[in-house]
């Protein structure tokens, strides 16, 4: 990875670098000097803004107050926390490495460190989950005064061992109404106490948005480096290799180590179409015109359609996602898509 990011600086020369995001796999593996390695070869290669956001995401069982020490000696500002849930039934059969006292010390520990900027991840619609569990896990982030959460609805992917647990009956996901309802509790907790539903899955304090994430909701470009990173430049995106061997292999041989793809104009205004509509601030009509002007008159068409449903409203030249559109956001966006 340090030789891909020292090649690809040149494509990086005319911008200022605002955040950088250590994610994918466990970054929290690494030790000191590993990520003072990656510091310092980043800094050397790439121009970073004194006041970037820098984020590590971390597993709680990685988390001690020695460790955060060194994090903060590295230059993190920011830490992500893949906690899930805090009882120990769910993080079992989602094969985690921690415990559910883990994720209450892991939290402990970055408070009483002195990081007041961090996130956890939490999951509902899971096995035996009801909403009573659910609840009980929002309300720790009060209790913690937690700046910034994620919150995911669980989703089946093919060819995964969950997905073959579930069609061989040996465990069962609940009904879409018992998603609906926990998601309805989430959006009701983050209303009542002052999280701010800025993204479809991210709510946060006053201050405390994901800076890096919300880049990437707004099209800012950006560079992924390592092993199945991604990365955009507004007019096409690349992907390299996701076997680790095979990246590395490629990269020390001088081998082609990515794949890409030109974006058509269909492509970047579906892109456009479906991350502006998952955001608080929505879709801009100015925007939309100005921007895409071939597909303007059909889609504000297409989204008319969607407000007489009662899934999109209509605020102040911004069309948003309703309660019941964020339900069906997924379908809701390709209903929108242009070709």
């Amino acid at each position: 990875m340090f030789k891909e990011i020292e090649r690809r600086s040149n494509e990086a020369s005319l911008f200022n670098i605002q955040t950088i995001y250590f994610g994918g796999g466990t970054p929290s593996l690494l030790g000191e000097t590993e990520l003072r390695n990656l510091f310092d070869t980043i800094k050397a290669n790439y121009n970073i803004d004194p006041n970037s956001e820098i984020t590590l995401e971390a597993n709680p069982d990685d988390i001690n107050l020695d460790y955060l020490k060194q994090l903060q000696e590295v230059g993190i500002n920011r830490l992500s926390i893949g906690v899930q849930s805090f009882f120990d039934e769910d993080l079992s059969w989602m094969n985690r490495a921690h415990n559910s006292q883990q994720s209450f010390e892991s939290i402990e520990f970055v408070v009483a460190s002195g990081f007041n900027n961090f996130s956890i991840d939490l999951m509902y619609g899971l096995p035996g989950s009801n909403i009573n569990t659910w609840i009980k896990n929002l309300k720790t982030t009060l209790q913690y005064n937690i700046p910034h959460i994620s919150c995911y609805a669980l989703t089946i992917e093919e060819r995964t061992a969950l997905s073959h647990r579930i069609k061989e009956k040996t465990i069962q996901i609940p009904e879409d109404t018992i998603t609906i309802e926990q998601m309805d509790a989430l959006l009701d907790f983050c209303e009542a106490n002052q999280y701010e539903a800025y993204e479809i899955s991210n709510f946060a304090m006053s201050g405390f948005r994901s800076r890096h994430n919300s880049s990437y909701w707004e099209g800012i470009p950006y560079f992924g480096f390592g092993p199945a990173a991604h990365s955009f430049n507004k007019n096409s995106r690349r992907w390299n290799i996701a076997n680790n061997a095979f990246y590395i292999q490629a990269i020390d041989n001088d081998l082609p180590y990515f794949e890409s793809e030109v974006l058509t104009r269909a492509n970047q205004c579906n892109e456009y179409l479906m991350l502006q509509l998952r955001r608080i601030e929505g879709i801009n009509e100015q925007c939309l015109e100005n921007y895409f002007a071939e597909f303007a008159l059909n889609l504000i068409s297409d989204i008319n359609k969607q407000i007489n449903k009662g899934n999109i409203l209509y605020n102040n030249g911004n069309y948003i996602l309703s309660r019941q559109g964020k339900y069906i956001a997924d379908e809701v966006s390709s209903s929108l898509f242009v070709s």
